[in-house]
């Protein structure tokens, strides 16, 4: 994450800030409310990872690059564990957990690398836009 906050554009800063955000709203999340079971789903993470992938997906869909676009479907596996857990609620707890918490690091690496491809490519091709036209 500091990678993409310090080398990064907008794009890698504004998904650097949201991966953080749910790093920081997680560990709140759980010093108010305990440590999740995973037998049930947790409402707290549901919110958070619902917020983080509405924001992630509007960064994708916007931003001159394409691994934001990973990033997005990472945490459409996080919300997708979600509902899962909450149409069946005997789901494997293990398989929950799996869903709604590995992601989460598929997440930074995408972040890092993409981070370092822009970099390589602002040096080939000089400075682009970080956004798509609207």
């Amino acid at each position: 994450m500091l990678f993409a906050a310090r080398r990064g554009e907008e794009p890698e800063r504004l998904v650097a800030a949201v991966l953080f955000a749910t790093f920081a709203l997680d560990i709140a999340n759980h010093a108010w409310f305990g440590t999740p079971d995973w037998f049930t789903v947790d409402p707290g993470h549901l919110v958070i990872d619902s917020w983080a992938f509405v924001l992630l997906m509007w960064i994708a869909l916007r931003a001159n690059r394409g691994w934001p676009l990973l990033v997005g479907s990472g945490q459409l596996i996080v919300v997708i564990g979600h509902i899962a857990k909450v149409w069946e609620l005997d789901m494997v707890r293990w398989a929950y957990w799996a869903m709604t918490q590995i992601p989460f690091l598929f997440q930074l690496c995408v972040l890092a690398f993409g981070t370092a491809a822009h970099i390589a490519r602002r040096r080939r091709v000089g400075s682009y836009h970080n956004w798509r036209p609207a």
